[in-house]
């Protein structure tokens, strides 16, 4: 069942945060939406294969996912045995950690510049590209990573 709530609720939420700010009269929401429109009518009629390949319309969902996440909650881990040591502070075994998406996709700004602005193309830049799918946590990482993130 909760892969089930998951899928929808998640995919919902993303596409309804996203469309509710492409929509907005403001110059920049204007020009995210001429710009993704013009890449979009230039595909007109393209086989679907040709339509998930658009950079545009993947800058905008990933900074659509990147400022609006839609899990709006902390992902809580546990410290294994032996403990760790993360950014020069030791955490000892049993520990209870989390982070959040939000929080990760605000904390650096030389990788995120204005993070809560809505900019879909620091996605199209070549430079940071690593450093910006490293922190990009919108569907957790590693194991207990979402199943759906392809």
């Amino acid at each position: 069942m909760d892969h089930l709530a998951a899928g929808i609720d998640t995919t919902g939420d993303g596409l309804c945060f996203l469309m509710h700010h492409l929509s907005l009269p403001t110059p920049p929401a204007r020009a995210a939406q001429a710009r993704l429109r013009a890449e979009l009518a230039a595909h007109a009629g393209a086989p679907l294969p040709a339509l998930l390949a658009l950079p545009y319309l993947d800058a905008v969902v990933q900074e659509g996912l990147r400022v609006w996440s839609p899990i709006p909650m902390s992902f809580p881990r546990v410290i294994p045995r032996g403990g760790r040591t993360v950014d020069g502070v030791a955490l000892p075994a049993g520990t209870v950690v989390s982070c959040q998406p939000y929080t990760l996709h605000r904390l650096d700004e030389a990788v995120f510049p204005d993070p809560h602005e809505f900019r879909p193309e620091r996605w199209l830049e070549p430079a940071g590209a690593v450093e910006r799918n490293q922190l990009f946590f919108a569907f957790a990482a590693g194991g207990r990573g979402c199943i759906g993130k392809q």
